[in-house]
């Protein structure tokens, strides 16, 4: 059980703290041991709650869900279903791709609940049973009595009622740059949380002194744990790309489902097509309309931004992060540490005669010290250097420097001062040794200065006190005028100059000193109640970065506001805001304000405000969701745990990455590595870059689906086949359009991108414009792809072959078109334009190559079922692009007319209206009416004619129509001449072959094996006959000399018998060892012929009509069944038709027929029944007989496989049309 909000209570902070204690049952001595161990199971742990996290499989599941995904998914089951697995395996693939690359990714959603979490203290010191003692911070409870000192982090939610000099750190929690002065009394109810001294709030840490409270908040019951809450309640709002995006692929996936629906219908009801072919058909229409390789470009080109704007010290957590910096059109930003260092820099030092201004900001000493507008030498301000000689003095703070980077030990305000000092031209360390201390009165809130007491070493003593400048003037007899000259103290002066110097918005401290003697060893109250010498004040503040000041212009060159939201006070803030250039800083509103105004009023005062101070994490919440209101892309920036809410909240949450807590690091899409506000500029360049590249690329992309899909419905509409299958496709899409594509993310910024004002929050992303661009570039591909297609069929080249030109159509129109794509309005024909993208060039280079793989090798025809084209081929290829190029480059030059320009504007605008008013549909069923024209258009177009044809041939009284398939005349078998197991496939059916042309290719691997063996055996055949040779040598030489020898009766009869017995022995070795070795080299080119023989190759120039093959079939040499069918005259070819008994009783051998095909409209072909022949299955009823015609095809119009329709006459009248 948890009961925290039982507990909570707004406020503690005005209530007496004997009341406070009252209320929770406990004392000074603590709760008992027990009553913590009860109360712990009440209220809970001290923790914050954890948030629920996805699972890596939910997370990588949810990838899926995409309408386009499901399109996706659908068909690959539709396409499994049908045996089209190649088809499936792609577009699986695709699906895969594209979740594993969001998968990756995709980042910490929530993580901002953890980095809160870490903010509380591991251990606390509580009095429990009337002893201290340290505990776990989870286990502190309402009512527990906690001890602070410096350096301690607060554990929990405290009531202060004992405090010594405490001063706590608050700017994580309100923005407060300055750390707070705590006391025990109560406030007033209405005190803001920046103002109730009498809180420690748990993250918070103690800068100085010791404090006691009692707990009143444990948990998420705390203010961080309120602020925690509201992270896990604030929408995190969607980006505009993914709006648009996400609006884009659902009218798409409606559009295309219902002209895929359209499309097979109208095949299957009109043309007579097999569902089947027109199911594929409307697979491939909506495998060409969806735009599958968007996106990963979309991704890359993000992620291409990301890695430009880490170099400049921008991280993004979100990669659509990228794009909304380059809508952002207001940045709210935190002042403390983000416009300001969070550093406190000496800026005022008054004197009774003058007024000095000290440059530099943070505690970086490099600086000096201005009077007039002219520097001012430390030796010729006797007044200044006193001044600054005490308030180094009277310090307990260490200035360090360590990488060039300067930092201080102690409390903000007394670093000030030793950075002032030293560009005073004081060395700290010679002063100190100087004048070492001797006593000190530390500062405390009740007395409100610090003192010390020194001595040099010549005898005399001195005093130095720093505080609050109006209790130092009640101590004050005198003040310096100038060198060692004392005057009466002129109060009304110096109070004058204090508010003068908090109009600034700068925290004020004066500083004084008294001379003493050297037996002056211990310092009392008494000694600096009165007597002391006013040296003057010195005016303290947080400093605007020097870069931000660029920065803020900048942003105003670019059209983007930039508003101040602070928790620290309105002063500061209108002060800052004014060095900073804000418009209208002294209009400021506080949080009392805010709370005062409703939401009207709050969104009617924050667009002309810009500066909010005083605020708590539920104004700036509140502000973000005003601006909003106005359709404002805003940009919040922090580094606070109270950002945290509207960072989340917030278009993009921009956190700092130095001073950053991890809270507001987790809530926010960037971080700046550097910390730098400038950073934010160069970042919303870069955005404006990416979403420059993107409408490029996306313009670039859809006409090359609008082609392909354009094609498919032209071939359905005209009762043609495919030009181009499903997988073709997805090659197209998936690898040139994406390699090409990609090559547009890395375009440079156009001239002025960061002098025009932010695009429209809702811009659609198509434009009247880029509509009308899609829709003209698809149809000159259009033109191009199935022109071709249709010229190269006319001219005599199969299908496969007109596929492969169709394919190469569409990618060499991409490529003319990417040099089109990269200017919008502007002529790329110039150098720029044509070489001036390295990118680009080696895009094209890479697709040059990859086309080439997909025409000519092996292993790619059989995958995409291409064949290789000849060179006059590429040349009508080329000329098509040419033609596009030039085409697309006169509509750019009549887009750049100001009449042209004024037209689409108005268009843009009404796609504008009409989103806005809710008819987001209008323009895509515009789209599809055309898409329904066309199929209509066909349809007209067959009806009228092959009426007429029908009216020509009604001499024929009486005709019979049976559908069939067109078969080759006669065939030439493709056999194996070597047994083994087939590797590869080459040839399908319909691909085009030359004589020798590889069709299939068995596994070398057990013929390589026999002829290594064979090599082994031959090499050591080949050893053993040089060995006996040489021993037949050997042999010969000793039987000559021997011989030689017993002619001079050296030797006797009988060595020379054996050494001539050695020399025969020896040549017969020889020519046994011969007869091996011939034996060897005919086997090893025996196994070399097999392995040649492993290559399937076509006997002669033809069609493939039939594979019979598959990899992995094991196959002997020489069987009768061919593994391919080859036809080498297609000049007649043979209609096959299945009829019942009765209609064949009717049908003679010799009768005359007509052929047609629904792929050839207006084309008749003549023929004669060749035969008529039962079949040996029978069916349910009756007899099936096969009747064969022969047709004439001269124009090798008709292809194998392909549909055909035979009327054959069965009753000839000599019966004429008058």
């Amino acid at each position: 059980m948890n009961d925290n909000t039982a507990i909570r209570q707004d406020n503690w902070s005005s209530a007496r703290f004997e009341t406070v204690l009252q209320r929770f049952q406990s004392s000074n001595e603590g709760l008992s041991d027990a009553e913590a161990a009860r109360r712990l199971t009440q209220y809970g742990r001290n923790r914050l709650p954890g948030a629920r996290r996805k699972s890596p499989l939910l997370r990588f599941l949810l990838q899926f869900h995409n309408v386009l995904i499901y399109v996706l998914i659908a068909a690959s089951v539709v396409t499994a279903f049908l045996g089209h697995w190649v088809d499936t395996g792609v577009i699986v693939a695709v699906v895969m791709i594209n979740a594993v690359i969001g998968f990756i990714q995709e980042g910490k959603a929530e993580e901002a609940m953890d980095a809160v979490r870490k903010m509380l203290s591991l251990h606390a010191t509580v009095i429990r049973d009337g002893r201290r003692q340290v505990v776990d911070a989870d286990s502190l409870v309402p009512g527990d009595i906690v001890f602070v000192q410096s350096g301690d982090k607060v554990p929990a939610d405290l009531r202060l009622i004992r405090v010594k000099s405490l001063q706590i750190q608050e700017a994580a929690l309100t923005g407060e740059s300055l750390p707070v002065d705590k006391g025990v009394e109560a406030v007033a109810p209405e005190a803001l949380l920046g103002d109730r001294s009498s809180m420690a709030y748990s993250g918070t840490v103690v800068t100085y002194g010791q404090g006691m409270g009692v707990v009143v908040a444990t948990g998420s019951a705390t203010e961080i744990g309120r602020i925690s809450a509201m992270l896990s309640e604030v929408e995190e709002l969607t980006t505009p790309l993914l709006q648009r995006m996400a609006e884009f692929a659902r009218w798409l996936t409606v559009v295309i489902l219902v002209l895929a629906a359209a499309v097979f219908l109208f095949g299957t009801y009109v043309w007579n097509f097999p569902p089947s072919e027109m199911f594929m058909a409307a697979v491939s229409l909506a495998v060409s309309a969806i735009p599958e390789g968007l996106p990963a470009i979309i991704t890359i080109t993000l992620a291409i931004g990301v890695e430009r704007m880490a170099r400049r010290s921008a991280i993004i957590r979100r990669l659509p992060a990228v794009e909304t910096l380059g809508a952002v059109t207001t940045i709210c930003s935190d002042k403390t540490g983000t416009l300001t260092r969070n550093e406190l820099t000496a800026r005022t030092v008054v004197a009774s005669r003058s007024i000095y201004e000290a440059s530099g900001s943070g505690y970086d000493p490099h600086g000096g010290f201005t009077k007039s507008g002219r520097d001012v030498p430390i030796d010729g301000a006797p007044e200044l250097s006193e001044m600054m000689r005490a308030a180094a003095l009277c310090n307990d703070a260490v200035l360090h420097e360590k990488d060039n980077v300067w930092s201080v030990d102690g409390d903000p305000t007394e670093g000030a001062l030793l950075t002032a000092a030293v560009k005073g031209g004081l060395d700290l360390r010679a002063q100190a040794q100087a004048l070492p201390r001797t006593d000190v009165i530390p500062f405390e809130s009740q007395h409100r200065f610090m003192a010390t007491l020194h001595h040099d070493h010549v005898g005399n003593g001195y005093i130095f006190v720093k505080g609050a400048p109006e209790r130092l003037l009640e101590m004050c007899f005198w003040q310096r005028d100038g060198g060692e000259e004392h005057r009466p103290l002129d109060g009304a002066y110096w109070l004058a100059k204090i508010d003068e110097i908090a109009a600034k918005g700068q925290r004020v401290l004066g500083v004084a000193a008294k001379q003493t003697t050297a037996d002056h060893c211990e310092l009392k109250f008494g000694d600096v109640e009165t007597g002391l010498t006013f040296l003057g004040l010195i005016g303290l503040i947080d400093p605007p970065r020097e870069e931000t000041l660029d920065a803020v212009h900048q942003c105003a060159e670019a059209g983007i506001g930039v508003k101040m939201i602070t928790g620290d006070h309105a002063a500061t803030a209108v002060a800052i805001g004014r060095e900073l250039g804000l418009k209208n800083p002294d209009a400021a509103l506080t949080g009392r304000d805010l709370d005062a105004l409703t939401d009207d009023e709050l969104s009617k005062a924050v667009l002309n405000t810009n500066i909010f101070a005083r605020t708590s994490p539920e104004h700036k919440l509140r502000l973000v969701k005003a601006l909003q209101g106005h359709d404002q892309i805003v940009a919040m920036t922090g580094d606070g745990v109270n950002d945290a809410p509207a960072l989340k909240r917030a278009d993009i949450g921009i956190a700092m990455g130095v001073k950053g807590t991890e809270a507001a690091k987790e809530a926010a899409e960037m971080v700046l590595a550097d910390d730098n506000f400038a950073s934010i500029v160069h970042a919303v360049h870069e955005g404006r870059v990416v979403y420059e590249n993107l409408k490029k690329t996306i313009l670039y992309i859809l006409p090359t689906n609008g082609g392909e899909a354009m094609t498919v419905v032209a071939a359905i509409a005209m009762g043609d086949v495919l030009p181009v299958t499903p997988v073709q496709i997805l090659w197209i899409n998936l690898v040139t359009a994406v390699t090409l594509g990609l090559a547009l993310a890395f375009e440079p910024p156009s001239a002025g991108i960061m002098t025009r004002p932010p695009r429209a929050a809702k811009e659609p992303i198509l434009s009247g414009y880029f509509v009308w661009r899609i829709v003209f570039v698809s149809f000159l591909m259009l033109i191009a792809t199935f022109g071709l297609y249709e010229f190269e069929k006319a001219e005599g080249m199969g299908l496969a072959s007109a596929r492969t030109v169709a394919v190469n159509a569409l990618v060499a129109c991409e490529v003319a078109y990417l040099f089109n794509a990269r200017f919008l309005s502007e002529s790329s024909i110039s150098w720029r334009g044509l070489f001036g993208s390295r990118a680009a060039l080696i895009a094209i280079g890479l697709v040059v190559i990859l086309q080439a793989l997909f025409t000519y090798a092996p292993w790619m025809q059989h995958w995409f079922g291409t064949v290789a084209l000849d060179f006059a081929t590429w040349i009508h290829i080329f000329a098509a692009s040419i033609g596009l190029f030039f085409f697309v480059e006169i509509e750019k030059a009549l887009f750049r007319s100001s009449a042209t320009q004024d037209f689409f504007h108005r268009a843009s605008s009404k796609l504008l209206t009409l989103r806005s008013n809710g008819r987001r549909w209008a323009w895509p069923l515009g789209a599809a009416l055309v898409i329904f024209l066309v199929l209509g258009g066909g349809w007209v177009y067959r009806s009228i004619y092959l009426g007429e044809e029908r009216y020509k041939t009604h001499k024929i009284a009486r005709v019979v129509s049976v559908g069939g398939v067109v078969a080759p005349a006669s065939v030439t078998p493709i056999v194996s001449l070597a047994s083994g197991v087939v590797q590869a496939v080459y040839c399908e059916r319909g691909t085009k072959v030359a004589k020798n042309q590889l069709c299939a290719k068995l596994d070398p691997r057990p013929f390589e094996d026999v002829i290594e063996s064979a090599k082994g055996a031959l090499m050591t055949a080949e050893a053993q006959f040089a060995q006996a040779k040489a021993r037949l040598a050997a042999a010969q030489a000793d039987f000559d000399r021997k011989t030689t020898r017993s002619d001079r009766r050296a030797v006797s009869r009988k060595a020379l018998d054996a050494s001539k017995k050695r020399l025969e022995g020896a040549r017969a070795r020889v020519a046994q060892i011969e007869s091996a070795l011939l034996a060897r080299r005919e086997a090893l080119a025996s196994a070399e012929m097999s392995l040649r023989k492993t290559d399937i190759l076509a006997p002669s120039e033809g069609i493939v009509v039939a594979r019979n093959v598959e990899i992995g079939t094991n196959i002997s040499a020489g069987a009768e069944a061919p593994l391919f069918l080859l036809a080498t005259d297609l000049t007649k070819v043979q209609v096959e038709v299945e009829i019942g008994e009765k209609l064949a009783g009717e049908i003679k051998v010799g009768a005359a027929a007509v052929v047609t095909a629904p792929t050839r409209p207006g084309k008749t072909f003549s023929g004669v029944v060749r035969s008529v022949r039962r079949m040996d299955t029978p069916s349910e009823n009756g007899a099936i007989y096969k009747v064969s015609i022969d047709a004439a095809n001269p124009d090798l119009l008709l292809e194998p496989g392909m549909t055909a329709i035979a009327s054959i006459d069965v009753d000839r009248r000599d019966v004429s049309t008058p």
